[in-house]
């Protein structure tokens, strides 16, 4: 779960650490206190979209750091094994954005859409721009996915669909290369036919142009060897001293040693000037050589100017043309062949996408069952939900179909799409209903909630506190809300405040209510705007309802 949440110089933050715990936590402050900040940093941290706007007023850097135990997250856990980050405590994410922004995992350099990956095994964020996506098919096809169990199938289908495309892209290929027709052929075979009389050898080039040098200055290089060869013919001196101090060490065994190295001087020396003599005999000085290293040198100029700029492009291109021209030349059987591979692709394809279908049908009965019993719960007696399931005019990367979410609010309609007949609140709690029907299924520890009482208010608020009170048995909850019909549920109560720093200017505090009569007054001010005695008393009536003796939870038959 996420323990704690550090941020430091972000907007009105000038420093605050946010510490989590078990079931449902609760958000709450007076409006534009910056209760949404704090998911933000949250977000942030997950690796979401940074912007030097979001710094604090006067600081460098903004930086938030979220601290998960991912002890009992098999997914965090292979995540962080497949990157070399393992653990199987906590895990630390860290954001810095600045004039030099970073990413940090655990203390080591990462990137933001690392974070992201993590962040996908470990946190769900649900804000009003989530609701909207209810709207978006591929953004409900997902929903419906991850509720059936699908996404298996459906990364088979992905990758089946990928298989079927490149093995339809080789055949593209092939019949366009069969249209083009005999003169393209005869083109490419003059190419091919000019590589291969060129007959290129790999490092040519480089060789030929040392042996041109060495023929330019042959001359030169004959004036200097001879004289360094006569030199060392002359000097006899070497070979005299290594017979003296030879027979020296037959009187004094210390100068073994020296009379050693002296021999081997001068066995080194002959070895030198018997090469360097070698050398002179093997100069070529002869003016034909020359001109035919330049005109070779020319040739290969020309066909790397042709075919890439190096003598390795031009014999790579020679292979292709090789490859390419053996393809024409048996061009009928490579498509018969490319078409048989396209066909058993589909075939695949096919196969795969109709297991998804199958598993989509049964996910979708079961969702459309869960969400409309859901939604009773939820102060919409009588609401109906369906999650249909659209045919595509072809397969995707996806499936055969795209999911349509309906949805009706009275007793006697038609369901329609989501898009055109639900209000704000209404989507607020289709989604809620959603994540608490595929609570079961849904594998991440940690459900985030920004603004999920939205256009709802009296007995819905209290329904949608009971089935926030209920995901929270099953996970960690966050919630940020305006109502006390719904913060009165709440396992662990922060309060978001402004409050003067040092300075004089207003930054963000949270804060754990502790006591009961703290939330108790936070309550009374959440529904009358102060705290009046017939306000404190409704919210210690609201506090004792929230138990095991108030409202429970009402589930449509």
């Amino acid at each position: 779960m996420l323990e704690e949440l550090h941020v430091r110089d972000l907007a009105l933050v000038d420093s605050a650490r946010v510490v989590f715990g078990r079931g449902l936590n609760l958000l709450t402050g007076e409006t534009g206190s910056g209760k949404s900040l704090i998911v933000d940093a949250l977000g942030l941290s997950l690796g979401s979209r940074a912007s030097t706007d979001q710094i604090r007023q006067g600081a460098d850097r903004a930086c938030a750091e979220a601290v998960f135990d991912i002890s009992r997250v098999p997914a965090a856990r292979r995540a962080t094994d497949a990157i070399g980050h393992r653990t199987a405590g906590d895990l630390v994410l860290t954001r810095e954005v600045g004039r030099r922004s970073a990413a940090r995992l655990n203390g080591r350099p990462a990137t933001p859409g690392l974070l992201r990956d993590l962040g996908r095994t470990l946190v769900a964020i649900h804000g009003q721009h989530d609701q909207r996506l209810l709207m978006d098919p591929e953004a409900q096809t997902l929903l419906l996915d991850s509720f059936a169990g699908a996404l298996p199938a459906r990364e088979a289908v992905t990758t089946a669909h990928e298989a079927w495309t490149a093995a339809a892209g080789r055949l593209a290929d092939l019949r366009r290369m069969q249209s083009r027709g005999q003169r393209e052929e005869e083109y490419l075979r003059w190419q091919l036919e000019e590589l291969r009389a060129a007959d290129l050898r790999p490092g040519e080039d480089g060789e030929l142009t040392v042996e041109r040098s060495v023929v330019r200055h042959a001359a030169k290089l004959v004036e200097l060897i001879g004289t360094s060869v006569e030199a060392l013919r002359a000097d006899e001196g070497l070979p005299a001293a290594a017979d003296g101090v030879r027979a020296g060490a037959e009187l004094d065994p210390r100068l073994s040693e020296t009379a050693d190295r002296l021999e081997v001087l001068d066995s080194e020396l002959a070895d030198v000037s018997v090469g360097l003599r070698r050398y002179l005999d093997e100069l070529d000085a002869d003016p034909a050589r020359l001109e035919q290293i330049e005109a070779r040198l020319a040739v290969l100029e020309q066909i790397k100017r042709k075919y890439g700029g190096s003598l390795e492009t031009a014999l790579a291109e020679r292979e292709r043309l090789e490859a390419q021209l053996g393809q024409v030349e048996d061009v009928g059987a490579a498509i018969e062949s490319a078409e048989c591979g396209q066909a058993e692709a589909r075939a695949t394809l096919e196969r795969v996408a109709a297991e998804l279908t199958h598993v989509r049908g049964a996910g979708a009965d079961r969702l459309s069952q869960a969400v409309t019993a859901e939604l009773s719960g939820l102060h919409l007696e009588g609401a109906v939900f369906e999650a249909r399931m659209v045919p595509r005019p072809d397969i995707g990367a996806d499936g055969a179909e795209e999911v349509d979410m309906r949805f009706s609010a009275n007793p006697g309609e038609v369901p329609a799409p989501l898009a055109r007949v639900a209000s704000g609140g209404e989507l607020s709690r289709v989604m809620l209903a959603i994540r608490a029907a595929g609570a079961e299924s849904d594998e991440l520890p940690t459900l985030v909630f920004d603004e999920v009482d939205a256009g709802i208010g009296g007995e819905a608020a209290v329904q949608v506190g009971l089935r926030l009170k209920a995901l929270g048995a099953q996970r960690q909850v966050l919630v940020v809300t305006h109502l006390a019909q719904i913060a009165c549920f709440a396992d662990h109560h922060l309060v978001v405040e402004k409050a003067p720093d040092a300075g004089g200017r207003r930054v963000v505090r949270v804060r754990e209510l502790a006591t009961a009569e703290e939330r108790a007054r936070e309550l009374a001010r959440m529904m009358s705007g102060t705290v009046t005695e017939k306000a404190l008393a409704r919210a210690y009536e609201l506090i004792e309802e929230s138990g095991t003796g108030g409202r429970r939870l009402r589930v449509a038959s």
